[in-house]
């Protein structure tokens, strides 16, 4: 009798806690609000607009070996590789999402950091990627079609 009170109640408390868990939104940030974001997410909107404009005076003075258009290519190449990891994390933490990206190119998804770091220029790049999804996330994918 006591196990089946036992089982009863432990049952009634897991049912509890998945209702509330599931009702309650998460976000990965600190108590103050903060996160700490990897990489090209560390620099300004100011420095992706630099480098959406092939400003690159300080990387052409620090690495002279290389001309303009290597450089560029390969701090394209950078980006492009942290926004990909940034966007298959969402894809992966958050529900519901196959693809937030949906239809978007790589290069559709630039212009749309280029134009919100453009209206921000002191934001942090991983803040503007964030604006960037959110703006995504209407026409995100939400289950693999297996095609």
């Amino acid at each position: 009798m006591r196990d089946k009170i036992f089982r009863s109640a432990y049952s009634a408390a897991i049912v509890l806690l998945a209702i509330v868990g599931a009702q309650t939104q998460l976000y990965a940030v600190d108590s103050n609000n903060r996160y700490f974001a990897y990489g090209v997410g560390q620099r300004t909107c100011e420095d992706y607009v630099k480098f959406r404009e092939k400003h690159l005076e300080a990387l052409e003075q620090q690495h002279p070996r290389y001309t303009r258009d290597e450089l560029y290519d390969i701090v394209n190449r950078v980006v492009e590789q942290w926004i990909a990891g940034f966007l298959t994390a969402h894809n992966l933490y958050v529900s519901d999402t196959y693809n937030v990206a949906g239809k978007s190119s790589m290069d559709d998804i630039k212009a749309r950091l280029e134009t919100a770091c453009r209206a921000n220029t002191k934001e942090f790049f991983a803040q503007a990627m964030i604006s960037v999804v959110q703006q995504l996330n209407s026409q995100r994918v939400s289950v693999d079609t297996g095609k």
